[in-house]
């Protein structure tokens, strides 16, 4: 990967990074809060739904976090090493966390008696499966990292 790609990845990182910080500042209290007042008997759960998104948009910022960390690897050559790992499986608990997330929204949602309109509780449901697909990626992903780590220790010894 050459650093031309890396600086520029890392960039877009920074980009996506502001644009979850002002979500969480601005976008998820007044989300929280027009979700709460949307249904009936459901004021109680502004604070819920607050941090519920809060949350949401932290497991974005630790898989932000975590590739830039991952990318500062591939830079220094030391990817195929066992700190990796962290960041790999940090990747992968914070995409199921963020579809769990979303899955609890929903069947509070639901059992509060106030779904939603049936686009956005589709759209809220398929994000929530492509957090779990991508986790499932990453989770493969994973084992050809742990694959190509090995092939390296074995070059390493080789040589």
């Amino acid at each position: 990967m050459t650093n031309l790609a890396i600086v520029l990845a890392k960039v877009f990182i920074a980009v996506l990074f502001v644009i979850a910080v002002a979500a969480q500042v601005v976008v998820v209290p007044i989300a929280a809060a027009e979700a709460a007042e949307a249904g009936d008997g459901i004021e109680w759960m502004h604070m819920p739904f607050l941090v519920l998104g809060i949350l949401f948009v932290a497991c974005a910022e630790v898989v932000l976090w975590c590739i830039w960390r991952l990318l500062s690897m591939v830079r220094r050559d030391a990817i195929f090493s066992a700190r990796a790992f962290k960041f790999v499986d940090a990747i992968i608990v914070a995409l199921l966390l963020a579809g769990a997330l979303i899955a609890t929204v929903l069947l509070v949602r639901r059992f509060t008696g106030n779904a939603g309109p049936p686009g956005l509780f589709l759209l809220a449901f398929g994000a929530g499966i492509a957090c779990a697909a991508l986790a499932l990626v990453v989770f493969v992903l994973r084992g050809l990292l742990l694959k190509a780590a090995d092939q390296a220790q074995y070059l390493i010894e080789v040589v």
